[in-house]
């Protein structure tokens, strides 16, 4: 109440000023008057409203969404090989389960039993370790992505100097640690071959 009357005191007080005393006097009336300040406030409220920054409870949740998110897209990566195809399909076998399969092809025959071991590494690899048995054959990864499995029977033999697997055999891949070769089972697979299997241990587990 005392700041509507200072109001009232100071515009009648100065009445007979100048035009632009006036427009001073109507200035400082809007700056004293309640109401105006309170309609201001509001206003200033509801700019600070606008602009704040969320709480942390809705902070929390948005960076849930994103995590969420990023976590399904890594799920769905994961499912799917080096090459584009999905990685599931693939038998992968163990030290104990390679070890019985080179005893039987090492006691008989690739043909009697239907093996075809493949090690999938480089020569000089191969040559480091030596091979895990001399009824392993090599055919390094690259030369099967470039589709040595797609080659004539004849071409494949004068390439890399062992028969060309038959759609019917079981092809056995190996290699360092269980990657390329589960690369190489990928490409066998597009390349038409159904039984296929992929030692995960590779040459580290098997000269440990």
């Amino acid at each position: 109440m005392m700041m509507w009357r200072r109001v009232v005191v100071l515009t009648a007080a100065s009445s007979s000023r100048t035009v632009g005393a006036s427009s001073l006097r109507s200035s400082s009336a809007l700056a004293f008057c309640p109401s105006n300040n309170h309609q201001s406030k509001n206003q200033h409220q509801k700019r600070r409203q606008e602009v704040t920054p969320p709480t942390t409870t809705s902070f929390l949740h948005y960076k849930q969404n994103i995590h969420e998110r990023l976590l399904s897209t890594t799920t769905t990566a994961r499912q799917m090989s080096f090459f584009g195809g999905a990685s599931e399909g693939i038998p992968r076998i163990n030290k104990e389960a390679m070890t019985e399969i080179i005893d039987d092809v090492s006691s008989t025959s690739r043909e009697e039993s239907n093996y075809v071991i493949i090690d999938v590494r480089g020569q000089d690899e191969i040559a480091y370790t030596g091979k895990l048995n001399d009824c392993v054959e090599t055919l390094p990864l690259p030369y099967i992505a470039q589709g040595a499995l797609a080659m004539e029977d004849e071409d494949f033999k004068a390439e890399f100097g062992f028969d060309k697997p038959a759609l019917d055999e079981t092809l056995v891949f190996t290699c360092k640690a269980g990657i390329r070769s589960q690369q190489a089972g990928q490409l066998a697979k597009m390349a038409g071959y159904t039984d296929i299997l992929d030692y995960m241990g590779g040459s580290n587990e098997w000269f440990s």
